[in-house]
């Protein structure tokens, strides 16, 4: 059974690897590309920046956290299939 678990923890690791691949690689994620000021200026300009500064950080971060628990999935599959293999042993 625990070979199965584990197999279950790692289909959800790679779950979370593609999602943090895509968003990592939304258009929005260039955006700051084509926000200079031969773009637009102004106040506006430098609000609509920052807030997409800020934005784009959140993003980071909920790649950051995905790759984490991926990880951590991982972990705990190497760990089940390691007492799978030592009852197996029994």
């Amino acid at each position: 059974m625990s070979y199965q678990q584990a197999a279950v923890y790692r289909r959800r690791a790679a779950h979370l690897r593609r999602l943090a691949t895509r968003l990592g690689a939304t258009p929005s994620m260039s955006l700051h590309l084509h926000a200079g000021v031969d773009t637009w200026y102004g106040p506006r300009a430098d609000a609509c920046t920052s807030d997409l500064a800020l934005a784009q950080q959140a993003v980071h971060h909920a790649v950051d956290e995905l790759l984490t628990q991926a990880f951590a999935f991982d972990h705990h599959a190497d760990q089940l299939e390691a007492g799978a293999a030592i009852e197996a042993r029994r």
